[in-house]
């Protein structure tokens, strides 16, 4: 094996061995954030005035406990989640690139390219 192999694999692993583990990191902090504000929306819950003394008081919708109510909102945030909303912005950031760019920019920057290219072989 090269040099330039041993190298470039070896860079392979690393970065891919980093990426998976701040990957990794980022989800469990998502997940205790989700977490945590879930147990501050309980307590805030309980410990809010409204209803204090009776319960049956409150409206319909903050009369039923807290984790009944964000059972249906809130999911688990995993990596393929966290991979998945990643794609998706990358994705809509080409797209919203795609549309806005015109073929007079792209004939532009090509023949500026074409420009710095022959000048520079023309150096050397």
């Amino acid at each position: 094996m090269g040099f330039f192999t041993g190298f470039m694999s070896g860079f392979a692993l690393t970065t891919s061995a980093l990426y998976i583990t701040i990957t990794i990191h980022r989800t469990n902090r998502l997940e205790q954030r989700r977490q945590i504000r879930d147990q501050v929306d309980q307590i805030n819950w309980l410990t809010s005035s409204l209803g204090a003394y009776d319960r049956r008081n409150l409206p319909e919708e903050t009369r039923r406990p807290l984790s009944e109510r964000l059972t249906h909102q809130d999911e688990p945030v995993t990596i393929k989640g966290v991979l998945k909303h990643r794609w998706n912005t990358e994705v809509q950031k080409l797209a919203r690139k795609a549309q806005e760019s015109t073929w007079e920019d792209v004939r532009d920057a090509s023949v500026e390219a074409w420009k710095r290219v022959s000048q520079y072989v023309k150096k050397e």
